[in-house]
């Protein structure tokens, strides 16, 4: 897979219903929130580790959840 298709294949994950579901933005349309996966609760993006194999580069669960 080449970069372009990498690149186009992100940009179209980012409009799906799912990924848009789990996020909260403001009205710049940068990402302030983001819905942890296990516990289901809305948090802070600096709530979470960073993770180069997620889309936006976060991980899906919290740092308690993930510790838990």
């Amino acid at each position: 897979m080449n970069e372009k298709n990498r690149n186009e294949i992100i940009k179209y994950s980012k409009k799906t219903p799912l990924y848009l579901s789990r996020r909260k933005f403001n009205s710049e349309g940068v990402l302030m929130e983001l819905q942890c996966s296990k516990c289901k609760e809305f948090k802070e993006i600096k709530e979470y580790s960073k993770n180069k194999t997620q889309i936006d580069g976060l991980d899906n669960k919290c740092r308690i959840c993930k510790n838990l």
